[in-house]
């Protein structure tokens, strides 16, 4: 039987690979200011895909057909059969990214999750974290609350050996050396 959460999981580590790819790609040792808009597009892309509660704000990104042997199957379980344009746009405004609301309204009622993962986000926009850390963070968070969409889409997932094989695949990251300089 197909199973619709590993199959999402193994995409999550595709769209990992591709944005190792993309900042290759796109990340020189340019202005500043630049840098830090190319990342937090690039990354948002990341955060707003692997999101399972859909809360995560939409980044605009543009995609194409994948084709393949598989395409009719992959539509046919939702997942559509786009592949992802890793392309930096002028459009994106990072001010306005971080202004909209990341989080799935349940967390609300537990105002000491929310204020935790509210303080990653703080830390994520001044870089003191990168954003596979807050990535991490927001996997705990939304795992202690039981968000509900979280839990489906999570289940029977083994959470330790994604966040390792994640790990894996961001061996070498872009990270943050003080609040506010990357090392790329």
């Amino acid at each position: 039987m197909f199973d619709v959460n590993k199959f999402a999981v193994n995409q999550d580590y595709e769209f990992a690979k591709e944005l190792i790819n993309a900042l290759e790609k796109n990340i020189t040792r340019e202005d500043p200011d630049l840098v830090r808009r190319k990342l937090f597009y690039f990354e948002g892309i990341f955060l707003d895909l692997t999101d399972r509660t859909g809360a995560h704000p939409t980044v605009p990104f543009a995609h194409e057909d994948r084709g393949g042997v598989m395409q009719n199957v992959v539509k046919f379980f939702g997942f559509g059969n786009r592949k992802i344009i890793w392309e930096f746009t002028e459009l994106f405004n990072e001010d306005d990214y971080f202004a909209n609301e990341w989080f799935p309204p349940a967390l609300k009622m537990n105002s000491n999750l929310y204020d935790d993962l509210d303080k990653a986000k703080e830390m994520y926009w001044d870089r003191e974290i990168n954003f596979f850390e807050y990535f991490t963070r927001r996997l705990q968070v939304y795992s202690e609350l039981e968000a509900s969409l979280f839990m489906k889409h999570y289940k029977g997932i083994d959470m330790e050996a994604y966040k390792e094989k994640l790990r894996k695949i961001f061996d070498g990251y872009p990270v943050v050396t003080k609040p506010g300089e990357l090392d790329i």
